[in-house]
């Protein structure tokens, strides 16, 4: 597996200032932001990206979706209209994975929640199969953050893989993400029974010990291995599908982005290179 940093981890206020926090510390690898790396190239043109990265020998492991899936039809529409330019960026650079959430509560029904993001994904699989992208979609365990919306939806791996499955598209899999994992309570034989085919990207952090897992929240995390979650056995359950891409540290804490994008990157790289050294 590939060590790669989100910049939710390093918190960098710049795209260059993200890749160079990244290639400091010692990453091999990102994850960037499709929107960040399209307004790098408007100015600075797509060589001078590719020169970006590639001094510095980062490759990309996943992108974001740039469509609102969960917009109103007509901006959703014209968004999956565009598609091709952002593809064909993608493909200038190599890359083969997009990923998005999926809100745990919703304002509708669960029936109606199903039907539409069904709807809305399958569209969008369709719309990026041409260039051999395929869609990682992450649940989300904790549901505090969202507890304004009345209805339960899509909060576990088995949910998800269901999700999934009614969307019935080859190109469409998983972002798994070692905090809903545990948040969710999946089990290490859920893990290792997934078919490698169905994992896109998997994000890395911990919890902190002693918070039950119901009520972990979203947004405070620790580095990889300095909380309670087992990410070496979640680990190795993971290479069991045959996963042998990125995984990327995805901290969210506002002590780790106090040290500054750099010091960020240093710790993050210290603490992933710590667990994966031992699998």
């Amino acid at each position: 597996m590939i060590a790669c940093l989100n910049n939710a981890t390093s918190g960098a206020a710049s795209f260059e200032g993200f890749v160079q926090a990244a290639y400091v510390a010692g990453f091999p690898a990102i994850e960037a932001g499709l929107g960040d790396m399209s307004h790098y190239a408007e100015v600075h043109g797509l060589d001078g990206l590719r020169r970006l990265l590639g001094e510095r020998q980062l490759q990309i492991g996943s992108t974001s979706l740039p469509v609102d899936w969960r917009g109103d039809e007509a901006k959703f529409r014209s968004q999956l209209e565009a598609l091709p330019e952002s593809m064909q960026l993608c493909q200038a650079l190599g890359i083969t994975r997009m990923c998005t959430w999926v809100p745990p509560r919703w304002d509708v029904r669960y029936d109606e929640a199903f039907a539409f993001a069904r709807e809305r994904f399958a569209a969008i699989a369709d719309a990026i199969a041409p260039y051999s992208m395929r869609l990682g979609l992450e649940f989300v365990g904790p549901q505090g953050g969202f507890a304004r919306q009345k209805y339960k939806f899509t909060t576990t791996l088995a949910e998800m893989l269901h999700l999934i499955a009614a969307i019935g598209r080859d190109n469409v899999g998983l972002l798994l993400d070692s905090y809903h994992l545990y948040a969710s309570g999946a089990t290490l034989a859920e893990i290792s029974s997934l078919p490698g085919r169905l994992v896109v990207q998997m994000h890395v952090n911990d919890a902190y010990v002693g918070v039950p897992a119901a009520e972990l929240e979203d947004l405070k995390r620790l580095l990889p291995g300095e909380g309670a979650i087992p990410l070496v056995p979640m680990l190795r359950a993971l290479a069991n599908t045959g996963y042998d891409w990125t995984v990327s540290v995805e901290t969210f804490s506002v002590d780790l982005k106090a040290l500054g994008p750099v010091e960020a990157a240093r710790a993050a790289k210290a603490a992933i290179d710590s667990v994966l050294a031992v699998l």
